[in-house]
């Protein structure tokens, strides 16, 4: 019975012991940044790959702006269908230059706006894409 006493005994004070280990140390609180944060950090980037492209670091500007038309800024979104159009720091490419400007646009950028009416005027009657929805019209009413 000794023996059983001293096993019952020698496991409890170390699960105590394991306890108190645990709980002593302290545990660092991962905390994600909040939305002003982000947006803020957004802002600083987009500043910073505008000024790159405003000096003509085109390469630079694109692997800036880049990731960050990729997360939805829409300011970014617009500056890279403008590289792609023009061929500043990526390659000329009419495709993704509208795609990048139409999702810029779709976002209420005003500039992506009028630059899609061009792209769409310049294209057949149908357009690449629409700038907005056709007018809907409702039976009984005159317009």
């Amino acid at each position: 019975m000794h023996r059983k006493n001293f096993i019952k005994l020698f496991i409890s004070t170390g699960l105590a012991l394991l306890l108190v280990a645990c709980v002593g140390v302290p545990v660092e609180k991962r905390t994600s940044p909040s939305a002003a944060q982000r947006l803020e950090a957004q802002s600083a980037r987009f500043a910073e790959g505008k000024a790159l492209f405003l000096n003509k670091q085109d390469g630079e500007a694109a692997a800036v702006l880049l990731p960050l038309a990729q997360q939805g800024h829409a300011g970014a979104q617009y500056t890279i269908g403008y590289m792609y159009h023009y061929g500043y720091g990526l390659p000329r490419n009419e495709k993704e230059s509208t795609r990048w400007i139409a999702n810029a646009a779709a976002r209420g950028h005003a500039q992506a706006k009028q630059a899609l009416a061009r792209i769409n005027a310049s294209h057949d009657q149908r357009g690449v894409l629409p700038t907005a929805p056709p007018a809907q019209t409702r039976p009984g009413v005159i317009r």
